[in-house]
């Protein structure tokens, strides 16, 4: 039997397939003990890029210690209240909050638990906000302040995306360190601008946190019936702070180490060399005696904290040989030019 062939046009190649990351997946209801004597309790958060934050409830006989508690606004606040109570706590039992770093969606809420307890607030020495709070609002306005932030969120992690002019400052108004003229001259793209008016939103929501214990680089705090030390790892932000329990091995590594994206790096503590910081911090917590369980802010719980740290460091790596050999092929350039050697197309600006 003769195959018979017909001549047909090339094959359109299937449409790219956004990788979902672990950090990307919505919060579970779910209270898993991670390790003895720490529960995992997701929170839902409207970052870009990311569909949950971990707060972690460390348990002993005085009650329950709170890590990272999430944003502020009601929808946070309600599923809070919510996991509390699946895990078997009410915010009575509530002892300490522990903030790892001066993201929002680590730190939003827990100005509001703080007031409600009257627990110890726990952070870096270095540990500042941002941005302070705008006077309370009712819940009406919460809720909508809530739902701007939300919508424009969402927008900022859509691919190729124009921004609505409506979620804009007007011309000359304030819009906060977003509306300046970024180091390098040049004006900030909508997408920076946009993140701007989600600060502004997010102000008319939260209580300032204030800390009442300050710790530095292997202090001990006492947690879950057991002494955890402090490790000080700055990159991510200048004040990050991570938690280790020589015993179980476990780390509470924030986002200092998380299982599969690779944490940005702040651009914001001048004249603080923020990558080689991190790449070193990185370094010592791989090198912590016997460090096992990683268990991160976004994402599932690890096993191999060291592994996982050669990962991050090796695409740095990569990620610097790439940016030289740009340098050496186009000569002088600007940051923009050089940014897009670096980064596809839609994340330009």
């Amino acid at each position: 039997m003769t195959e018979r062939h017909s001549e047909t046009a090339p094959a359109s190649p299937p449409p790219r397939r956004r990788i979902t990351r672990q950090e990307q997946e919505p919060a579970s209801g779910e209270v898993t003990e991670v390790t003895p004597g720490v529960l995992r309790m997701q929170l839902p958060i409207w970052m870009p890029g990311l569909g949950h934050v971990n707060m972690y409830g460390l348990v002993d006989d005085r009650g329950v210690a709170l890590v990272d508690p999430g944003l502020p606004g009601p929808r946070s606040w309600s599923t809070l209240k919510r996991r509390l109570r699946s895990a078997g706590f009410e915010f009575r039992h509530v002892h300490t909050v522990v903030v790892t770093h001066s993201h929002p969606d680590h730190y939003g809420a827990a100005g509001h638990v703080v007031k409600k307890t009257g627990a110890r607030l726990v952070t870096h020495c270095a540990f500042e906000t941002f941005a302070e709070a705008s006077p309370p609002l009712g819940p009406s306005e919460a809720a909508d302040a809530e739902r701007e932030a939300a919508a424009l969120a969402a927008l900022l992690g859509v691919e190729n995306d124009v921004p609505p002019e409506d979620f804009l400052p007007s011309s000359g108004a304030a819009a906060g360190p977003f509306s300046n003229p970024t180091p390098w001259g040049e004006a900030q793209s909508n997408r920076w601008r946009m993140r701007g008016v989600i600060l502004r939103a997010f102000r008319r929501l939260f209580i300032a946190p204030r800390p009442t214990h300050r710790v530095r680089n292997d202090d001990v705090v006492t947690l879950a019936g057991r002494e955890w030390r402090a490790v000080y790892t700055p990159g991510h932000t200048p004040d990050h702070l991570c938690l280790f329990d020589p015993d179980s091995g476990a780390l509470l590594s924030g986002d200092h180490v998380l299982p599969t994206i690779t944490p940005h790096i702040s651009g914001m503590a001048e004249g603080f060399d923020t990558l080689g910081a991190y790449l070193a911090t990185l370094d010592h917590v791989a090198k912590l005696p016997d460090v096992g369980v990683g268990l991160p802010a976004h994402g599932h719980p690890f096993d191999d904290v060291p592994g996982r740290v050669a990962d991050i460091t090796a695409h740095h790596v990569e990620r610097m040989e790439k940016l030289a050999a740009a340098g050496e092929a186009l000569g002088p350039a600007t940051v923009r030019s050089l940014s897009r050697e670096l980064f596809p197309e839609r994340h330009w600006g």
